[in-house]
């Protein structure tokens, strides 16, 4: 829950899921995350570095109204290393005895997956102890006017302690109830029950901000296929305290969400609210006092089957009898080491093996008895790896259903069904034991605003954003990267050209990949061709006819002779032939186009000059050719 504990984080989820659902996701106030959002929030103020809006700033992980301060001054924030929010202050509060107030709403999660969360139809208002005015110049740090923390106003001199159940009305801690029914009287009570329902609504949608993240942080721990000792159950569960701010609209704001709310009782109305919470949470959640033992215990059998060892712990519904012959079936039963270890029977561990054999490996039902005698001692744990082997879990699962269901074959239901029965039975028990608490999620038809179909939507938005940000996380850059060259049929929150790498999103199981084409090795021809090419001369000399060009080359390939259709080789020498006839081309056009320039002028005669200059005539001694020095004479 700390995304949205923590203020940083529940502005940002909340904004970016107030984009997509404008009018929903309009009770949180306009917030800053600083120093991330810096640069915007400077936008708000003047030249001078003053605002009209005031601002209330609060510490990202602070509690207890510590570090909590009003400003409409830039410089009171632009210098400030830790984190925090700047939340525009509601100037319009509702207010009880000309002082302000907000509400600590309790809310119950009992199971994220599917998602059941709970209300309590009671809680406490939290007055301060000055008289409200309009925040100004003069009483802008006056912190017991504006913040409703307990911690913050228990230590003025006009904090109003309830002594008894008849002074509660008069303090400076009240309940909700007085509130609702005060509200019903003064304005009406649709109005009263309208700003409830709203509150409600707020509630779950804070939630649903965060929804997948909070599933995986439980499937992290628990296991996506954990299952309780009861289908359907949880092994975890929050209760969140929800401050709520109301203006005199009665319009409810949402200001901050605490996962460990104070349970304190400094005064009776304490006690009686906290008590009830706290009660009714414990009784629905369905806690034993044995359960750690248990937890423990299977424990360690599953780390003795994974060993191969006997199992000598004895099962959970164990008891052991005291003195008077009684068994305390409270407390958990611990078989000492003396006890005679359970063995498992090899008749049926045989039985087992050899049906499992002929489903699915007929060839290995001579290998049973060998396997028995090697694993002497072990049938049980022998029997389970055979079946990890070979039957998947849904199928060992359907067995059990037939074999425990073959005396009663009329009660044939489908999973799908069963497993909504027992969701359903789950949230009838939880709404009998939760007295004082109203189940808002999954809502409702005749409660609140919003619609199951468009909780929906919202589920289905914060989905498909906490995929994407998990896989721009988890995808490799050359993953991510596209393998298409045409990557225009993607919307703004689309991920079909992200990740082509991967299966499904799955980063664990790559793709395929494509047999790569193996290279042959050069022939004897392709090596001269490739000899006249490097010294600068032409390969079509020599001529080639079609079946040539078409002439197939082996390699090898894993002791295999493969044939290539067409010599890649070829290929470059039609480019070269190519090549060479296109700049022939090009060059008769040029020699036309000079020739065409000469059209209609004076064409250039060849003339010959005659010097009268004779050349000498240079003899070689032929009788000196096989000597070392040759003789020459000049004749003439």
């Amino acid at each position: 829950m700390t995304n949205i504990c923590r203020k940083t984080r529940l502005a940002q989820s909340l904004e970016l899921m107030k984009k997509q659902f404008p009018l929903e996701y309009s009770f949180y106030p306009t917030t800053y995350s600083l120093p991330h959002n810096i640069a915007t929030f400077k936008t708000l103020f003047d030249s001078n570095g003053q605002s009209k809006t005031t601002f209330i700033v609060k510490p990202d992980g602070s509690a207890q109204g510590k570090g909590i301060f009003l400003t409409n001054k830039i410089e009171d924030v632009e210098n400030r290393s830790m984190c925090c929010v700047a939340q525009q202050y509601i100037r319009n509060p509702l207010l009880i005895d000309k002082k302000k107030f907000d509400l600590r709403i309790y809310v119950l999660v009992t199971s994220c997956s599917p998602l059941r969360v709970y209300l309590f139809r009671d809680g406490l208002v939290r007055l301060c102890t000055e008289e409200y005015t309009r925040p100004n110049s003069s009483n802008l740090h006056d912190r017991c006017m504006h913040l409703t923390n307990y911690s913050v106003n228990k230590r003025s001199d006009k904090y109003e302690r309830d002594g008894d159940e008849s002074s509660a009305k008069l303090g400076s801690k009240r309940s909700i109830k007085w509130l609702l029914e005060m509200l019903a009287k003064e304005r009406s009570e649709a109005e009263s029950n309208e700003m409830w329902s709203k509150v409600g609504d707020i509630c779950v949608m804070t939630i649903i901000s965060i929804l997948p993240t909070l599933r995986r942080e439980y499937n992290s721990v628990f296991g996506k296929d954990s299952s309780s000792d009861v289908l359907g159950k949880s092994r975890c569960f929050e209760v969140l305290g929800v401050d709520i701010l109301i203006d005199d609209g009665l319009r409810p704001y949402l200001i901050e969400v605490n996962h460990l709310p104070s349970w304190g009782t400094d005064s009776v109305i304490d006690e009686d609210i906290k008590s009830r919470v706290i009660a009714q949470a414990l009784s629905a959640i369905n806690v034993k006092a044995r359960d750690r033992q248990r937890f423990e215990d299977a424990e360690k059998r599953q780390a003795q089957m994974r060993l191969g060892r006997k199992q000598n712990i004895a099962p959970d519904d164990t008891t052991l009898p005291n003195q008077n012959g009684d068994t305390n079936t409270g407390i958990t039963s611990i078989v000492k080491s003396t006890r005679q270890p359970v063995f498992f029977d090899s008749n049926s561990a045989e039985r087992r093996i050899r049906a499992i054999y002929e489903r699915h490996a007929p060839e290995k039902i001579s290998r049973v008895n060998y396997l028995l005698s090697r694993f002497r001692g072990y049938e049980e744990w022998l029997v389970l790896k055979v079946e990890e082997k070979y039957e998947s879990k849904k199928s060992r699962e359907e067995q059990k259903l037939d074999e425990s269901s073959s005396s009663d074959d009329s009660d044939s239901s489908s999973s799908n069904d069963q497993e909504y029965n027992v969701h359903l039975d789950c949230n009838l028990e939880e709404e009998r034991v939760l007295e004082d608490y109203d189940r808002i999620y999954p809502p409702i038809s005749d409660r609140g605003r919003i619609s199951a179909s468009r909780y929906k939507e919202m589920e289905r938005f914060v989905t498909e954003i906490d995929t994407k940000q998990q896989q721009r996380l988890l995808c490799p850059l050359q993953q991510v990267r596209s393998n298409h060259g045409d990557d225009t049929n993607h919307t703004p929150y689309s991920i079909t050209s992200r990740g082509d790498g991967w299966i499904g999103g799955n980063v664990h199981i790559r793709a395929a990949k494509k047999d790569s084409k193996v290279i042959c090795p050069p022939t004897k021809k392709q090596v001269e061709f490739a000899d006249r090419l490097t010294r600068g001369y032409s390969v079509g000399d020599v001529e080639h006819d079609n079946s040539t060009l078409e002439k197939k080359s082996r390699i090898l390939q894993n002791d295999h002779l493969i044939f290539e259709e067409v010599n890649p080789f070829y290929q470059l020498i039609d480019r070269v032939r190519q090549s060479r006839e296109l700049s022939k081309e090009v060059r008769q056009r040029a020699e036309k186009k000079l020739n065409r320039r000469t059209i209609g002028g004076t064409a250039l005669k060849q003339q010959v000059i005659d010097l009268d200059l004779e050349s000498p005539f240079i003899e070689i001694d032929e009788s000196s050719k096989f000597n070392t020095k040759k003789e020459y004479r000049v004749l003439g």
